[in-house]
């Protein structure tokens, strides 16, 4: 879905792959959209197992990896843990290893690896 600026919304998806909360997004993560990322991570609760699906997110902003580091720095401080999908390339990967995110985070190519991480 597109905005009347022809600029993509962000799609969240949210599931459960083998007792692991799956929060999938697609589109951008912008200042526009960080609520909605922030209200899915809070309805897996803060003791959750959390694979972050960004295998299909198109760009992220600053909000957007403010949003994620926090939410990695809650559920670890509460118990849960946070595995990131991220394709090897594209703009989304690019961002996390220019930000040094790929050594903070646990962070995998596909879904399925981001499950096993958490498993």
């Amino acid at each position: 879905m597109r905005s009347e600026l022809n600029i993509p919304l962000l799609t969240v998806v949210r599931s459960e792959e083998d007792g692991v909360h799956v929060v999938a997004l697609s589109g951008e993560l912008d200042l526009r959209a960080v609520g909605e990322l922030d209200a899915a991570l809070a309805a897996a609760g803060e003791q959750a197992r959390v694979c972050l699906d960004l295998t299909a997110l198109q760009f992220i902003d600053s909000t957007g990896l403010a949003t994620v580091i926090r939410a990695h720095q809650t559920l670890a401080g509460h118990g849960g843990a946070l595995a990131v999908a991220c394709r090897d390339e594209g703009p989304v990967r690019r961002t996390f290893e220019m930000t040094g995110l790929l050594t903070l985070l646990t962070v995998t190519e596909d879904r399925a690896g981001a499950v096993q991480a958490l498993g």
